[in-house]
């Protein structure tokens, strides 16, 4: 599915704690193991499209990441994450991928590519600066 940035609003909307913001979004996956795509090659990609996880992270005006698991415009799982209460990130920008990595107290990983939306490299960027930087120390 094409998400829109348009739509963003309205899909994190029903997620948003009342008088909170959506001021970023962008849409990334979590692809399974290189071997394991391996072999889905060998067998028509099936098992590469079965096992790609995607998400939409919001982060809002009062310093919260929301990560939505979707499959298209159903939302499987929700999990939020409130600045200065994760830890273990590790996030990188390159050439085509941010990737964002949080180590807890849930667990998250997944990369975001340039072309995801119209601007998510800028707001992935955003979303894993802020995340960065409002970390626990360890």
């Amino acid at each position: 599915m094409a998400y829109k940035d348009e739509n963003m609003p309205a899909i994190f909307g029903p997620h948003l704690q009342p008088g909170e913001q959506l001021v970023n979004w962008a849409y990334g996956v979590k692809m399974p193991n290189f071997f394991i795509i391996l072999i889905a090659v060998l067998t028509l990609n099936i098992l590469t499209y079965i096992l790609t996880k995607h998400y939409l992270v919001g982060m809002t005006n009062t310093g919260r990441v929301i990560v939505l698991q979707v499959s298209g415009i159903n939302v499987k799982a929700v999990q939020p994450y409130q600045l200065g209460q994760v830890s273990g990130v590790r996030t990188s920008t390159g050439p085509i991928f941010t990737h964002i990595s949080i180590a807890g107290p849930v667990p998250f990983v997944a990369k975001f590519h340039r072309l995801g939306m119209k601007a998510n490299r800028d707001h992935a960027m955003a979303i894993a600066a802020a995340l960065q930087q409002n970390q626990l120390a360890a």
